[in-house]
C-alpha cells in the first residue's frame, strides 16, 4: 500500500492498518522487512500517527536511519521541523494520504 502514496506526500502506519483491517504495529513490521525499499515500495513515506517521522528499518529517535528517512522525504519536498515532526507535504498542505485502494482477490 505505501506504493500508492504519491511522491511528496505521507501517510501513517495507522491509516494503512485501518485500510487493511490490521494493526499499525503489523504494518510497521512488514515495512521494516521490506526488501523493495525504497522503490517500488516507498516505505519512507509512512510516518507515525502523532506526525513524528517515526521509525525506519527498526530504528527510532535521533539515529542515522531516521535521518536518512527525513532526507528522502525532504528530497521529495516534504517538510519536518528540527524534532522530526511533520510540517507539510510538498504542496504545502498537511493532509495525510488516505485514499488507499485494495486489490480484489481473484
Amino acid at each position: 500500500m505505501p506504493q500508492q502514496i504519491p511522491k511528496g506526500q505521507v501517510s501513517t502506519y495507522k491509516l494503512i492498518s485501518d485500510a487493511l483491517n490490521s494493526s499499525p504495529r503489523a504494518v510497521g513490521q512488514a515495512l521494516r522487512l521490506n526488501p523493495f525499499c525504497p522503490l517500488p515500495v516507498p516505505c519512507h513515506r509512512v510516518i507515525a500517527s502523532d506526525l513524528c517521522i517515526g521509525g525506519f528499518s527498526g530504528s527510532w529517535g535521533d539515529s542515522q536511519l531516521v535521518a536518512d528517512k527525513k532526507a528522502k522525504l525532504t528530497k521529495e519536498g516534504c517538510k519536518f521541523d528540527e524534532y522530526y515532526m511533520f510540517v507539510s507535504n510538498a504542496d504545502g498542505n498537511k493532509n495525510l494520504f488516505k485514499d488507499f485502494q485494495l486489490e480484489k482477490s481473484k
